[in-house]
């Protein structure tokens, strides 16, 4: 299991609202989304929602595909918290996104995944992409039936094209999460050279923008394997003191 390195601690009775086409005000990406026929995603025990597309549309503010489905019997509550996982293709984005299915997410909760892709994708066929998003939705759901096949959750996917950082502010915005979730490191190709600040050691571009920028709490989850290999060199150290070991 992942171990979050960061955090404030989520409320556990939040009234945040995720404002959403289907079930609230249209999304950022409007006026100029609609909602678009994709082939089925929802796993057995799983509703699909309405799903959105602006790959082909020059006109809209951000290109996005957007998938959605709910456990069935899902009912949003007074309980319900709503967090937004940043899910890099990378180690420390995939450890970040199993964590908060493990660990964070609960029965009645919402969760949004942000997945940034390089404009550059959208020269390939858009189809592609359009599978990719479709299969981590599908894993995600197998993960979650692993996990706890009794949660009833609420799974949103957004696959953006553009500045990862920005667009990390926008959805923020938009669905006001009650935290965030990000790994150490994430999508470097596209990050690299975004914010330079220091004493963040170990922490990639988005992890350490969102540290400094977000509204929300942040949970930044580092990688067991990183984790046990701090631990041994801890324990190696000669000056580290052996109270430790107790």
């Amino acid at each position: 299991m992942p171990y979050p390195t960061s955090a404030s601690r989520p409320s556990t009775a939040a009234t945040s609202t995720s404002f959403f086409a289907f079930g609230g005000s249209t999304p950022l990406h409007s006026p100029n989304l609609h909602p678009t026929p994709s082939p089925s995603v929802a796993a057995q025990g799983y509703t699909p929602k309405v799903s959105f597309d602006t790959f082909e549309n020059p006109a809209a503010s951000m290109f996005s595909f957007t998938l959605h489905v709910q456990s069935e019997g899902y009912m949003r509550n007074r309980a319900t918290r709503v967090f937004l996982c940043a899910a890099s293709p990378d180690e420390s984005g995939r450890e970040a996104l199993e964590w908060a299915l493990e660990c964070l997410a609960q029965d009645g909760d919402e969760l949004i995944v942000f997945r940034g892709i390089d404009q550059e994708e959208l020269d390939k066929d858009h189809e592609l992409v359009r599978e990719e998003a479709r299969d981590l939705m599908r894993q995600i759901q197998e993960k979650c039936v692993e996990y706890d096949p009794e949660r009833k959750v609420s799974i949103i996917l957004e696959f953006i094209a553009g500045r990862p950082t920005t667009t990390l502010d926008r959805l923020i915005a938009l669905y006001r999460p009650d935290s965030v979730v990000v790994g150490t490191r994430g999508q470097r190709s596209v990050m690299s050279g975004v914010l330079g600040f220091g004493g963040l050691g170990g922490v990639g571009s988005v992890s350490k923008y969102a540290l400094s920028r977000s509204p929300v709490p942040i949970i930044v989850v580092r990688p067991e394997r990183k984790v046990r290999k701090v631990r041994e060199k801890r324990r190696k150290d000669p000056k580290r003191g052996t109270h430790f070991d107790e």
